[in-house]
Formats: C-alpha cells, sequence, structure tokens
C-alpha cells in the first residue's frame, strides 16, 4: 500500500527533478528517496520517471499521477494545518435527552458556534436511558440526561435543577386543588414511553401510587403528549416545567396543584470516565459550564 509520504517524495522529486535536493528537503538520504519511488512504481506496475542525464524528469505516466495526486496531497497538508492550528475546528457529536434537546440545547449550540464557527455540532435526541447507551458504546462524545446518574463508568455533572408539574387542560383541576396524587390515580394520565427520565422522576416520586396511575397512553414526544393534552380536555401528564412555560402563561394549560410532593431532578452532562478529551470538546464543555454559572 502507498502512503502519504511516498507521495509527497514523488511531488516534489517531479518539481525538482534531483533526487539530492528531494533528499535534503526532507531530510532523507538519497537512497532513501529512492527506495521510495521505486516502492511506489512497484505497487504501480510502471515507471514514473526518465534519467535525462543527470535530472529525473516525469514519463507520460508520472506527470498523469502528478496531475491526479497533487491537488489531493496539497489539500491534505492544508486539513494538517488547519486542525494543529489555534482555532477550534471539527465536529461535537452530542446525544440529549427529548427535554434538553428541545429546551435547552438550542440556545446554547447557537450562541457556541456564533463564537466558534469553525465547529460544528451534531446533535441527536432520545431518551435518557439511549443516551447513556450512546455515551457508552463512543457513538457521541458527551450526553445530557435527566434525574440521577450512579453509573460509575461516568463522569457525571449536574447542570441544573428542574421541576415536574402535573398539567391539564381542564381549569377546574387547578382550581379545585390542591390534590393528594390518589385522588387523581384514576384519571386518564398520557406519560413518556419507559426509559425517559421524565417518567423515572415522577413514578419515583409518587411510590407506590405509581402501581395505581392509569397510564391512558405513552408517548415519545413532549410535543405530542402537550397536543394531545390541549385536544382532550381532563387528560394529565407530568411534563417539565420548562417544557409549558408557554402555554401555562397563555393558560391554554393548567399547573394542577399536588400536595406532599415535589417532582424535581437534575440536569445531567455524562461523558465516558476513561474517555481522552479533544480541545474542542474540554473548550465546549467549559463553556456550558461558564454559561451555568458553574465555573
Amino acid at each position: 500500500m502507498y502512503t502519504l509520504k511516498q507521495l509527497e517524495l514523488f511531488i516534489d522529486l517531479g518539481r525538482s527533478e534531483k533526487i539530492i535536493e528531494t533528499a535534503k528537503k526532507f531530510g532523507l538520504s538519497q537512497s532513501a528517496v529512492s527506495m521510495a519511488i521505486k516502492e511506489l512504481e512497484r505497487l504501480l506496475g510502471d515507471p514514473l520517471f526518465e534519467r535525462i542525464g543527470k535530472r529525473l524528469v516525469l514519463n507520460s505516466r508520472g506527470a498523469l499521477l502528478m496531475r491526479e495526486a497533487q491537488p489531493h496531497v496539497e489539500e491534505l497538508h492544508r486539513i494538517f494545518v488547519r486542525m494543529s492550528s489555534d482555532t477550534l475546528q471539527g465536529e461535537l457529536r452530542i446525544a440529549a435527552s427529548v427535554t434538553i434537546a428541545d429546551y435547552l440545547m438550542p440556545s446554547l449550540i447557537s450562541d457556541y458556534t456564533d463564537l466558534n464557527s469553525e465547529a460544528t455540532v451534531a446533535l441527536s435526541s432520545a431518551n435518557t436511558h439511549d443516551v447513556m447507551q450512546k455515551v457508552r458504546s463512543g457513538e457521541v462524545d458527551i450526553g445530557f440526561i435527566e434525574g440521577a446518574c450512579d453509573d460509575k463508568g461516568f463522569v457525571c455533572e449536574t447542570l441544573m435543577k428542574d421541576e415536574l408539574v402535573v398539567v391539564t387542560s381542564d381549569r377546574s383541576l387547578k382550581e379545585e386543588g390542591p390534590w393528594f396524587i390518589d385522588q387523581l390515580a384514576g384519571r386518564h394520565w398520557i406519560l413518556r414511553e419507559k426509559g425517559s427520565g421524565t417518567r423515572s422522576v415522577f413514578l419515583d416520586a409518587i411510590a407506590p401510587v405509581d402501581r395505581e396511575l392509569n397510564i391512558w397512553m405513552e408517548l415519545e414526544q413532549t410535543e405530542a403528549i402537550k397536543n394531545f393534552l390541549l385536544c382532550r380536555t381532563g387528560y394529565l401528564s407530568a411534563l417539565p416545567r420548562i417544557s409549558v412555560a408557554r402555554e401555562l402563561e397563555e393558560e391554554r394549560l393548567f399547573e394542577v396543584p399536588i400536595k406532599a410532593h415535589e417532582f424535581e431532578r437534575d440536569f445531567i452532562m455524562i461523558s465516558r470516565s476513561n474517555q481522552p478529551s479533544s480541545r474542542l470538546l474540554s473548550h465546549f464543555r467549559d463553556y456550558l459550564l461558564s454559561s451555568m454559572g458553574l465555573k
């Protein structure tokens, strides 16, 4: 298999036509340059140069290789120069739980890429369980989850607190409250799917009443749950306050006051504990912590 170094030596020799000049430029012996060119010719099956006096001149096949290979080698050099410069370049692969991806990440990523135009961000959305799996497998560089993180395979950093609220489109449930959760358990509840951090926090908080809860429907998207609530008066759900702030303000949805329970959870940034950190990833992490007032 040919190497980039062989192509570099070939291109330089094609320009200089003298092995001694190419060897001097690359800090190699003349025999090392000759061996590299001979190996390249062997791999391609034909000579690339012909000797004219003291010069090595490209033959027709060598000229063709020069014309085809030179732009690609030069582009590779430009890539290496950019990557080794002080600018923060590359792609960040991020996975975030649905709430964080939909309501927190857009503004943070937008602000970050405005400040660092050479960086790109690929954001995928999944439930907390799947985000953790993506980070664990190396499919993404960093993850954002809801709830607790007690897996020793991760470095976990809390970004902020979030609160779940019980919501409905039935104003009377707000006005007639507060309620004990068991008084509402038999009503129609629409929750996120199993594996969702939002679901887990809510059900863990109301245990053992969670076994009596009438889970009428499970949906994977918070927006879908909100739209369903808006269509069906009297149905209930537990959703992040950040996700229903506008609907509550516009009184299209109403917060149902619940006695004796608080539904708080953390938004957590996770990475693999043994993961080498690139300069771009470290910079993005520090930016997030600073934006959250944690650094």
